[in-house]
This record gives structure tokens, sequence and C-alpha cells, in this order.
């Protein structure tokens, strides 16, 4: 069996450094009503907005050193500002590097960008010596280059912000309030509506909330899982399956093979398990082999044996040929009857 776990960027899209789910959107409305089910809000009923939020007034910039490019020390009324942190070991932030460049030269004077360098493992003379060298070998870098004093950025901004994964974007608009935050790789249409109008910051506002309420239960899920509470893990993830996620096709597959996984899984938490890989294929218009993988799985634990033959042998179909040996096994498997 194949096991799609996602990867910041699934991480195309909470786009993180870290393994996570990809950042939770509107739906396509279903064609029949849904199973029963809690909404986000229902489900964290007294969640508050972290202490860094939209709207905020934006932290100091508290930089030990400038690597590249002009030092900003302040923010300018009239000025808007994407504060980027970043780290030499993460390879999503390095490849979001000429992404905010081409921003930056996009915008040119109405914008500054700075990339600040956060969670290193060395400190002092040698962390500073360690990202000269490294900007040095990274010339697609045309911006303000910083590291942060000490961990304070990192202390200051990600944390009360709720931001637990790198590459993460800050923007703050000519007012020094924080408009905006996430993976720059999406940062392209909030940027640009800040700097020439159009910014819609309460529909803005609604949507990270969502998106930070999914990742609430994203976590419920995992620790839910861990500590064997089936209860709770069926009903937060039934809001991820129908509510959070539901236009997401890889977090609805890695929900449904965490489902498949669950050694004490009810008929419950398998239905849902199949829901959400169905509601993946959908998404992908029954294409996408890894899915279907998965599909054939949920199909084969909920007594559907021939129609987990079917997409296990179109899931073998549509892989690379490096892939296919790893899906046979469980072909052999379904046709032997578990």
């Amino acid at each position: 069996m194949t096991r799609t776990l996602l990867a910041l960027a699934s991480c195309l899209i909470s786009g993180t450094g870290h393994a996570g789910p990809e950042q939770a959107g509107a739906a396509p409305e279903p064609a029949h009503a849904l199973p029963e089910h809690k909404s986000l809000e229902e489900l964290f009923p007294d969640a508050e907005p972290p202490a860094l939020w939209i709207g905020s007034d934006a932290p100091e910039l508290t930089l030990s050193r400038f690597v590249r490019g002009e030092a900003v020390t302040s923010f300018e009324p009239g000025q808007t500002y994407v504060v980027e942190m970043w780290a030499t070991w993460c390879a999503p932030c390095i490849a979001a590097f000429p992404h905010v460049a081409a921003l930056q030269n996009k915008h040119g004077d109405k914008l500054r960008v700075i990339g600040v360098n956060i969670w290193e493992g060395s400190d002092g003379e040698s962390r500073a010596d360690e990202i000269e060298e490294f900007v040095a070998n990274h010339p697609e870098m045309r911006y303000t280059v910083a590291i942060e004093q000490g961990t304070s950025m990192a202390d200051n901004w990600m944390k009360p912000s709720g931001r637990d994964g790198i590459p993460t974007a800050f923007i703050v608009d000519g007012t020094g309030k924080l408009m905006w935050m996430g993976h720059p790789m999406a940062m392209d249409e909030p940027l640009d509506q800040i700097i020439n109008g159009g910014y819609d910051v309460e529909a803005v506002t609604a949507k990270k909330w969502n998106g930070h309420l999914a990742s609430m239960a994203w976590s419920q899920m995992l620790i839910s899982a861990h500590e064997g509470k089936a209860d709770r893990l069926f009903e937060v993830c039934k809001t991820l399956v129908y509510d959070g996620y539901r236009g997401s096709p890889f977090a609805l597959n890695h929900i449904s093979l965490r489902l498949l996984e669950y050694a004490d899984a009810t008929k419950g938490i398998l239905g849902l398990a199949y829901d959400a890989a169905e509601r993946a294929c959908e998404l992908t218009e029954w294409r996408d082999w890894m899915i279907l993988d998965t599909y054939a799985l949920a199909a084969f634990k909920n007594g559907d044996r021939d129609r987990a033959i079917e997409w296990q042998r179109k899931a073998i179909e549509l892989a690379p040929d490096t892939s296919k040996p790893e899906l046979q096994p469980q072909l052999d498997l379904i046709l032997g009857g578990g």
C-alpha cells in the first residue's frame, strides 16, 4: 500500500517545511445532503484567534545582522512590507526564493521584502558566518536578507501567530498592521491587492480563521488516533471530511489512510474512510493512482471486494513503472480475500 503523506507543500498549500495538511478551502456544493457532522466552529466552540492575527499591530523587527540589501529597522508609514521566515535546512524555503524575489522586482519601491533567517541550530558568530556563506551561494535572494536576534523573530512573530512551519510570509501594510500570513507561494494576489487596492480584509480573515480551525482539527485527529480515542477521532474526522477539507483531495486521502490504519476501526470509521477516499477520487477525476490505491483499500475494508479489485488494477495501470511493484501486494491481498 502506498502511503501518501502530506508534506508542506503538500505544501502547496499550508505549505510549510513541516508535514501537515494543505490549506482548507471552499468546496463545491454536494449533490446530496452530507451525513450529520459538526461544523469547525461547533467542534471548537471556545476557540479564539492567536494573539497575533490579521489586523494586529506588526511586532517589532529585532534583527542582529543584515546579510544582503538595505537595512530595515522599522515599518515606515505608507510602505508595504513582506517579512518572510526561512532557514538554511528548509527545502521549501529555498524553492520559494526565486518567487519572493520576483514579487520584490514586480512591485519595486512599493514593497520591501525582508527575508529573516530563523530556527537555525547555531548561534552568534558561527550562525552569522553560516548564513553569510549560504546567502552568498544563493544569488536568487534579490531582496533584503537578515538574521534574527537570538530567537526573537520566531518568538514574537511565529509563535503568537500559531505558525509552526516555514516558509511563512507576513504582509504588513502602510499603517503597520498585519494584513496576511501564509506560504509565500500563495501571497501574490493578496499582496497585489494590499498595494494597489481591492483587498477584502474581512473575507480574508474569515478564510484564515476557517483554515486555523481546520488545522486545530487536524491536530486533534493525530492526537486522538495516537491516544486511541475512537469516538473523538470519528467526530473530528467527520468534520474534516465533510467540512474543513472537503475540497482538498490530498488531505482527504491522508485522512482516509489514517482511519484505515486505525487499529480499532469501527464500521463507522471505515465508512468515513471510504467517503473521504471517494471524495478525493472525485476531486481528482479518478486519475490519481495514489488516491485510487487508497480508495481500493477502503472499498475492500468496507466489504466491496469487486470494486476494490477494479480500482486497484486501475491504480496500477496509471502508476509510473517504478511504482507499480509497490501496488501489486495490495492487489494480491484483495484477490486473496485478505
